[in-house]
């Protein structure tokens, strides 16, 4: 008798043992896993950089091709309207609250003093940034300082 309770203990333990280390694996990898909507201070230091162009081109290329289209109020414009910004995408680029201009301002930030990269959609970088209101934007990157917001 005591042996099948043995065995039904032994069982128990050894599932519960490979369930806490599936799950200790699932969330370890999904810590590591980047995210698709920022850059962190970590992927940054993981690799040489002279400024955020290269950062977003290497880690995050799709955010120079997301959302060509720019939107005014959450309406495409299409064509020429609108405000085309460098690469004529209407991609905006903030440092902190501070607007910079498009894509090529990244060039001129150094990757010494940044604290995380940011995509926001047009909606959101509408309804966050300063200084976009009704302007036709399909985006913004936004670099966060290590000091700033």
């Amino acid at each position: 008798m005591i042996r099948p309770a043995l065995a039904l203990f032994c069982l128990v333990t050894i599932g519960s043992a490979l369930g806490c280390s599936a799950a200790t694996t699932s969330a370890s990898s999904s810590a590591t896993k980047s995210d698709a909507e920022v850059v962190s201070v970590a992927e940054i230091r993981s690799q040489d950089f002279r400024n955020a162009y290269e950062v977003v081109q290497r880690l995050r290329p799709t955010w120079l091709t997301k959302n060509t289209a720019p939107t005014r109020l959450g309406m495409t414009v299409g064509g020429g309207g609108g405000v085309q910004t460098d690469s004529g995408s209407g991609l905006l680029v903030y440092l902190d609250n501070t607007r910079l201009g498009g894509v090529n301002a990244l060039r001129d930030i150094t990757v010494a003093g940044i604290g995380s990269i940011e995509y926001m959609d047009a909606a959101k970088a509408t309804a966050t940034l300063p200084g976009i209101g009704s302007s036709a934007v399909s985006g913004a990157i936004v670099v966060h300082s290590r000091t700033g917001g």
